[in-house]
């Protein structure tokens, strides 16, 4: 049977090349961290937790294998309402709380670790149904962290921080709605440090890599923060309503 007739390219959201649905499952080449993302989801799955794809394995060229999840898988950042962003972090949340498991020992703990990172946990990396977020996909970058390392990058990019047609006093609240459903108790300051932080990182990737874009929108979002919401969030400010 010819392979590329039952092969169908995946084309949504930010999508490694070479990523094809066959049946019901998801088919993509095989990277350094395959071993750990496959470790991943089969103790997501384990953990009960619903919001991710399944580990199938490799098929017979040594591809990741994994279970394919219908939905919507957005292309660009974009705005979402309160109940979307909300329901974004909780699912954000119930993933980190279902990874403790796997960095558990002492010796990571000795140096901070406290779940398995996705990494890019923007909205182009989440599966929609009626406009709901309802999983979570492409775990390539997933390493043990800190929730304060995804929480950041997760607010910049489900809040499109840094584009001016938003009103900067309703992204400090929308700021801190989404920080709260993820964490009640969450010190809003620490967040915007990460969010400064994934900026920077990103930004010094682009010049490294050369993708002058990259570059240009990470430096943008970072001087938009850096202006509206770096010295807000400090003492008393942090109780934003």
């Amino acid at each position: 049977m010819d392979r590329s007739a039952s092969e169908i390219p995946l084309n949504g959201g930010r999508v490694t090349q070479g990523v094809v649905r066959v049946g019901d499952t998801v088919r993509r080449p095989p990277t350094y961290n395959s071993p750990f993302i496959h470790q991943l989801l089969e103790h997501l799955e384990n953990a009960g937790f619903e919001g991710a794809p399944r580990s199938m394995g490799y098929d017979n060229v040594r591809r990741d294998t994994f279970s394919y999840i219908e939905g919507d898988v957005p292309k660009d950042l974009s705005w979402h309402g309160d109940e979307v962003l909300t329901e974004a972090a909780q699912l954000m949340r119930r993933y980190h709380d279902a990874t403790v498991g796997l960095v558990a020992s002492p010796a990571a703990q000795s140096v901070g670790l406290e779940v398995v990172c996705h990494n890019d946990l923007s909205p182009c990396n989440f599966v929609f149904r009626s406009g709901r977020p309802m999983a979570i996909i492409d775990f390539d970058s997933a390493s043990p962290g800190t929730r304060l390392h995804d929480l950041g990058y997760a607010a910049w990019t489900w809040l499109d921080l840094g584009d001016h047609d938003v009103d900067a006093d309703a992204q400090r609240y929308r700021l801190a709605m989404f920080c709260r459903a993820y964490d009640a108790n969450v010190d809003l300051a620490q967040v915007v440090d990460f969010i400064l932080l994934r900026q920077r990182i990103l930004a010094a990737q682009g010049r490294r890599i050369g993708d002058v874009a990259m570059e240009r929108w990470a430096t943008e979002c970072l001087k938009w923060t850096i202006e509206h919401f770096d010295q807000h969030f400090v003492g008393g400010a942090n109780d934003v309503e």
